[in-house]
Parts: C-alpha cells; sequence; structure tokens
C-alpha cells in the first residue's frame, strides 16, 4: 500500500496571516458596533424626548408639549423660540413653524434652561441633574451650528447671555460657588467673584443677588470692580431679575396674597421706584430695556401686565 501521506496526497502548505484581512474585519466589527450604538441611542432618544406639536394658527404658531412635558425657560431671538422641554432643547423657527432638537448631546441626559441674546443661545449639559461635570454648549443662529463651550462643574444657576457675554453661578468644588462668565467668541471662563447667586448680564455689566431675598452686588467686567447695589427690598422671595443697560428690575413676593411688588433701581444708585404693588400669585418678571411684563392673578383668572419704561410719571400697568 505504499507510504501512508501518499494516500492522502500532498500535504497543503500552511496559510500565512492576512494583516489586511484582520485589519478589513476589525473595521467591519468597529462599524457594526458604531451603527448598532448609533441606531440604540436615536431609538432611545425618540423614546425618552417625544417633540410637541406645531400646528399654525390665525394667532401665529400653536405648541403643545406631550406626555404631559411642561415647556421651561423660553428664550426668543429674531430667528425663533428656544426653550427646555423634558431633557431637550428645543428650537422653534418662527419664519416656516419647523422645530429642531439642539440638545441634549449623545451621552447627555439632563440639560437647563436656555439663555438667548442676538445671535447666540446657551445652555448646560450634563449626564445627570446633580453631576459635577456639567458643560456649556452654544447654538449659532446665523451659523447653524451648536458646539461645547466650556466645562462648568457644578451648576448653581441657569446661564445669563448678553451679546457675546455668558454668566452664570457654578461650583469646581463642593461648598465653592462662584459668579463665572466667558466670552462665547473664544477664551476661556473667568471668575467674576466668589459667592453664590443667580446672575443677569448687559453688556460688561453683571448683577447677581446674594440670596433669595437680596442683597445686590454689581460688577464691571472691564475694571474688575464690584460694589453693592442700593435698593429698597420689601421682603419675600425674589421671583425674577432683570438688567438692561444700568436699570436693574426685580419681583418679590412671599405667600401671603397681595405681597407682590415689582421695582426698579439704577445700579450706580438712587431711589427705589416701584411699579406695581399688591400683586397675588406674581411671577417674573421681564424687561427690554423700553416695556416691564409680569404675570399676576386676578379673581378672574391669570393675566400679563406691562409698564413702559421711565414710570415716574408713566401711564399705569396696563393688562395684555
Amino acid at each position: 500500500m505504499g507510504d501512508g501521506a501518499s494516500g492522502t496526497g500532498a500535504a497543503r502548505p500552511e496559510r500565512r496571516p492576512s494583516w489586511l484581512r484582520a485589519a478589513l474585519l476589525s473595521l467591519a466589527v468597529l462599524a457594526t458596533g458604531s451603527a448598532l450604538g448609533a441606531a440604540a441611542y436615536h431609538v432611545e432618544r425618540s423614546r425618552s424626548i417625544q417633540p410637541p406639536d406645531v400646528r399654525r394658527t390665525t394667532e401665529g404658531w400653536l405648541v403643545t408639549a406631550r406626555h404631559q412635558r411642561e415647556f421651561s425657560g423660553l428664550a426668543l431671538t429674531d430667528e425663533g423660540l428656544f426653550w427646555q422641554n423634558g431633557a431637550s432643547i428645543e428650537y422653534l423657527r418662527l419664519d416656516d413653524g419647523r422645530l429642531r432638537l439642539l440638545g441634549p448631546g449623545p451621552g447627555m441626559r439632563t440639560t437647563w434652561d436656555p439663555a438667548a441674546d442676538g445671535r447666540y443661545v446657551v445652555w448646560f449639559e450634563a449626564e445627570r441633574q446633580a453631576s459635577l461635570a456639567a458643560r456649556a454648549v452654544v447654538y449659532d443662529t446665523r451659523t447653524g451650528r451648536r458646539r461645547p463651550l466650556a466645562d462648568v462643574g457644578s451648576v448653581r444657576s441657569y446661564p445669563a447671555v448678553s451679546g457675546d457675554v455668558a454668566v452664570w453661578c457654578s461650583a469646581r468644588a463642593i461648598g465653592e460657588p462662584s459668579i463665572n462668565g466667558l466670552r462665547i467668541g473664544g477664551g476661556g471662563t473667568f471668575e467674576v467673584a466668589p459667592g453664590d447667586g443667580a446672575p443677569v448680564v448687559s453688556g460688561g455689566l453683571v448683577v447677581w443677588a446674594t440670596s433669595r431675598a437680596g442683597p445686590f452686588v454689581a460688577a464691571q467686567l472691564a475694571s474688575g470692580t464690584s460694589w453693592p447695589v442700593t435698593a429698597g427690598l420689601p421682603g419675600g422671595r425674589l421671583t425674577g431679575l432683570e438688567l438692561a443697560g444700568r436699570t436693574l428690575i426685580w419681583g418679590q413676593s412671599s405667600s401671603r396674597a397681595g405681597s407682590g411688588v415689582v421695582s426698579a433701581v439704577s445700579v450706580d444708585g438712587g431711589e427705589t421706584t416701584v411699579i406695581a404693588e399688591n400683586v397675588t400669585g406674581l411671577s417674573g418678571p421681564a424687561y427690554d430695556g423700553r416695556t416691564v411684563v409680569w404675570g399676576e392673578r386676578t379673581a378672574g383668572g391669570s393675566r400679563v401686565m406691562a409698564a413702559g419704561g421711565g414710570w415716574s410719571g408713566s401711564p399705569p400697568p396696563t393688562a395684555w
């Protein structure tokens, strides 16, 4: 029968490993994993983020949230309306009613109310509400792009924006809050002053309340100087703080009906002007440098009130 090897034929040569084949296989595995990860991410977002219904009416756009979600942090620019809806940041174009989802980004599960002025909209994102590693994100309405701005640490207040300046309160370490800011066009974050509060900004002027009932502190970014703002505070929790130019507007109210007061003062000193008092269910105010607007409750229901600038000798507030 002869040699045993002759019955099986010649032995096959050993195949050398193909590095090209291995590389292609690795790339295929990575591509498949990335595709599955992206698909899972979009499925998760589609389940957890439900965009509102948008419908055109004779009076404008009617936006209705789904699944009992509540809109928060409404911010208006010439291009559109921005708000927080659950964990997402949404943008409604006012010209055609198109709705865009701007955040959160991948890996993020929570957002905070956005702020807008001019071309920029700024908000915070984090993996969870109590995260010590939140980041600031900006959306540029001119370019239609969003990008991360900076790590902000633990969030203590919503952001405020004026031009290309954004300010907020955050803490890099537990128990060490500070008023911080940045130039959106470039540059890192900077500290305005140590302390806690929810700052507002107009140009290069920043003002914040040192507690829920005041008092106020002002800081000029260009010079780095800060000073206490002398204002008559009637008592009660602050319901809103607004700054335009060098005029500060705020509301204060307690749990007692008719305790709400809307006031104004110059940050450079002078008498405090009472714009409205004996208000029940005060919300706001908001101020654009010309008109003060706030919400209140009456026996007939809720209403929005407005008062023109100047206030001394101006017509009384009117309902909108």
